[in-house]
């Protein structure tokens, strides 16, 4: 799935749009909702005057000559430009003559207004009542007064409402933006613990292009394995009653029959017996299959490691089912490199395993054609492995499909299982490879079937 964003992109998305959202509110919200929250005429005069000039700045003007228009020019310059903005600043005479202001434009100040200490406050807009016109004179020295005039906002009676503000909308905006994530979150959990219960067609809908959609594709990856090893065992039981009970009635039959002698000859009890005989070896042999695979499975076997030499071991292997080959009209070919391969594992355990994929090539082979059995050395991922590779032409046609499918337990390409066995063979093959911490692939090539087992060389 191709992610778009990723959710920590998203979240800090998220935040960004939160914050610019809170602020373009709370500004909206102190220009025409809360500016009517204006404190006292005294509070808002005050609060002007503290910020346009400093102690310092006050008496360092009142020191300066009140005659020298150009130095008090300059002053207000270079002293008074970041309020520019806001504030304009003018040093007058009591006739109201501008000597100098950060307004060149105005020349003249309205003499009635040039009074010690006076102070006057108006609000711009009386419905709003948040912009403010505030004018204050103050006397300097030489019959020389510091008047300036603010516009903007007046103070608040609570100040932090505003940040409040900001801060609530931010959460507020923010938990709108990913509650959508939180449900999905939620809903994922629920589905999950749905699945736990037992629900396994329980799915989620994948919504999101990102890590929460990636999830939701692990749940619903998880619970279709579920789902089919929950299949697999219901067939593992369907299966391991029918291929129980089969032998078991015949051989119950047979008993009965000789013990109420329904036989002529001591041939046909002969031949009652063997057939007892033959399917109790056959029960042996499966309840074996389903013992070895239920302890490999749960892991409560010991690896016996040995060095050995797998090209003797294949020796050995092939000259014990010869003869079998023969009496199918198949040619069991052994292969054998010129040096030595040296490896280290349980043979017993390898041998069951080696043994099960002849034995598989035994029954499943097309009649009057051949089983390769090659042993070679290969180099996979920078190591040395010796290599078993076992190969023949099956009596049925398979699918490329169908190969995963063949080391699943109880599989069997003949559906109506007359051949036989536990259908546990290749599984037992996959997990004694997988104990020894080898690899085994399986393939097809032309017409032939290819088991191919990845054994780690060892130096001697």
């Amino acid at each position: 799935m191709k992610k778009i964003l990723k959710l920590k992109g998203e979240l800090v998305l998220y935040v960004l749009i939160s914050c610019i959202i809170s602020f373009i509110l709370s500004i909206f919200l102190k220009e025409y909702v809360i500016g009517s929250f204006l404190n006292n005429f005294k509070s808002s005069t005050n609060y002007v005057q503290n910020n346009v000039i400093s102690t310092s700045e006050y008496a360092e003007l009142k020191n300066m000559d009140m005659k020298d228009s150009n130095k008090l020019q300059k002053f207000l310059d270079d002293e008074f430009i970041k309020y520019s903005m806001s504030y304009t600043i003018f040093i007058v005479q009591k006739n109201g003559h501008v000597l100098a202001s950060t307004n060149k434009e105005i020349k003249t100040i309205d003499p009635s207004k040039i009074v010690i200490g006076s102070k006057k406050l108006k609000f711009l807009d009386e419905t709003r009542k948040n912009l403010v016109k505030i004018t204050r004179c103050d006397y300097l020295k030489n019959g020389c007064y510091l008047y300036y005039i603010y516009v903007g906002y007046g103070v608040l009676e609570n100040d932090y409402i505003i940040q409040l503000m900001i801060i609530i909308i931010f959460i507020i905006t923010f938990l709108v933006l990913i509650w959508p994530k939180i449900s999905y979150i939620s809903n994922i959990k629920s589905t999950i613990r749905s699945i736990a219960k037992g629900n396994l067609y329980e799915r989620v809908n994948l919504k999101y292009k990102n890590e929460l959609g990636e999830l939701a594709e692990d749940v619903n990856y998880m619970a279709l394995k579920i789902e089919k090893e929950d299949k697999i065992k219901r067939q593992f039981l369907t299966n391991i009653s029918h291929d129980l009970r089969t032998p078991l009635t015949t051989m119950l039959g047979y008993i009965n029959m000789i013990k109420n002698n329904k036989y002529t000859s001591k041939d046909e009890l002969n031949n009652y017996t063997d057939i007892i005989n033959k399917k109790g070896l056959y029960l042996k042999d499966m309840l074996d299959d389903f013992f070895q695979y239920s302890k490999l499975s749960s892991k409560d076997i010991v690896v016996e490691r040995q060095c050995l030499e797998l090209n003797e071991l294949a020796r050995q292997i092939a000259q014990e089912y010869e003869y079998e080959f023969t009496q199918k009209c198949l040619i069991l070919s052994l292969k054998l490199p010129a040096d030595i391969i040296y490896i280290n594992i349980d043979p017993k355990l390898y041998l069951r395993a080696i043994n099960n994929l002849l034995s598989n090539a035994l029954k499943y082979s097309k009649h009057n054609t051949s089983v390769e059995f090659t042993i070679n050395r290969e180099k996979y991922n920078n190591e040395f492995y010796g290599v078993v590779l076992i190969s023949n032409i099956p009596n049925e046609v398979i699918n490329n499909d169908e190969l995963e499918d063949f080391f699943e337990r109880l599989y069997k390409k003949d559906l109506s299982r007359q051949n036989g066995g536990s259908g546990l063979g290749l599984s037992i093959v996959k997990n004694i490879i997988k104990i020894h911490d080898d690899f085994i692939k399986v393939y097809k090539k032309n017409d032939r079937l290819f088991f191919k087992i990845y054994i780690k060389e060892i130096k001697y």
